[in-house]
């Protein structure tokens, strides 16, 4: 039988450790907390470069495992 590897090696995770990029722009995830508006606390994306929130047409912030590289 073959070993596997560590599950924490970046290269044995394939597809799930790849970031994910919208419009050929990287984003990174973050943890959103808007309790305080009523969206409630998740990891949310932002794009790498300015640092600005990816937001859906109503203004509120995508959740990071909600999107879908394009």
């Amino acid at each position: 039988m073959a070993k596997k590897g560590s599950k924490n090696n970046i290269s044995n995770r394939g597809k799930a450790a790849e970031m994910r990029k919208v419009g050929g722009r990287l984003l990174v995830a973050f943890l959103y907390d808007g309790s305080n508006v009523g969206h409630g606390k998740y990891i949310a994306a932002k794009f790498s470069d300015d640092g600005k929130i990816y937001k859906d047409p109503n203004g509120k912030p995508v959740p990071y495992g909600a999107i879908v590289s394009s």
